[in-house]
């Protein structure tokens, strides 16, 4: 199968995952933007550490760059891999596509923290000028700190994911380039948001407890479900749009449409049951760190 695919393009219905394989839209002003975003990082990432070891100043670790690498990975095979490839033909890879998006690349770049390394890729004018708008009285942190607040995030999210999943504004996006340009720019800074009370870095950290993120992550999980369970079980095609695309490895539309709902129901929830798991183990760890200062400190009679 070819490299380079153009999207829009015809082409015959595939019945192996190993042609999947070979499904990418490399020719895309998605492309240039991931080139040009990691080429600032790897530019900034260089000239701060280089700042780094001639002034015995700490560096980026190499666990964020690798968390960060980590993300474009994720940005790279939802927006220009074969699951964008397919999107148009199959809904479930388009629901795998966004589950992408949301669940992996921004959570992934929210705990690298690149901000640093992109600072450091501009002139520095521009720098000194960027980085007073992200200190504590700075109008972009201010901004930050108001769309970050848990209730405002966790709002724009479920809206963002319900409303795209309306049969007239998914068809609309999926017919119209620059739409859905728009739905996926949309359906990842939503997720930054809904992540950033849990693990937002510097400059808006967040002020939840454990068992507020724990408790904010389950708000988040039914909505989530519900959607997954009603687009897995419904006895209709809801996007007509691909009951004319090729049949890949063999599904039908309705079947194609139950399998991208309970990709969302099962998996796509277990990454959020998962983020409360590790919270949970934080939260005894953080608990039992403070109870063995508090003997320490007041070692009783």
């Amino acid at each position: 199968m070819p490299l380079l695919h153009i999207s829009g393009e015809s082409r015959e219905p595939l019945d192996s995952f190993a042609a999947f394989w070979g499904e990418w839209v490399l020719v895309s002003p998605v492309t240039v933007v991931l080139l040009f975003l990691l080429g600032a990082y790897l530019f900034g990432l260089y000239r701060l550490n280089s700042r780094a070891s001639a002034s015995d100043a700490s560096s980026i670790s190499l666990g964020r760059v690798a968390l960060t690498l980590l993300g474009f990975a994720a940005l790279t095979f939802s927006l220009v891999g074969p699951a964008d490839a397919l999107a148009e033909d199959q809904f479930f890879l388009h629901m795998i596509q966004h589950l992408l998006l949301t669940l992996v690349a921004a959570p992934l770049m929210l705990a690298a923290s690149p901000v640093a390394a992109y600072l450091w890729s501009l002139p520095s004018n521009i720098r000194y000028t960027v980085a007073g708008s992200l200190g504590r009285r700075g109008r972009t942190s201010w901004l930050m700190r108001k769309l970050t607040f848990p209730k405002v995030a966790i709002t724009v999210y479920i809206l963002t994911m319900y409303v795209w999943h309306l049969p007239t504004m998914y068809e609309a996006a999926i017919h119209h380039e620059s739409l859905h340009y728009l739905e996926h720019l949309m359906f990842f800074g939503a997720a930054v948001l809904f992540w950033w009370p849990i693990a937002g870095p510097a400059p808006v950290r967040s002020m939840l407890t454990y068992p507020q993120r724990l408790l904010y992550l389950i708000v988040a999980l039914t909505p989530s479900a519900a959607l997954g369970a009603w687009l897995t079980l419904v006895d209709t095609t809801l996007y007509t749009h691909y009951e004319s695309t090729p049949i890949h490895w063999g599904l039908e539309a309705k079947e194609d449409q139950s399998l991208g709902g309970l990709i969302m129901w099962v998996p796509g929830n277990f990454v959020l049951v998962g983020a409360a798991t590790v919270l949970f183990f934080k939260w005894y760890e953080s608990e039992s760190r403070d109870s063995r200062y508090k003997r320490k400190v007041n070692p009783g009679p």
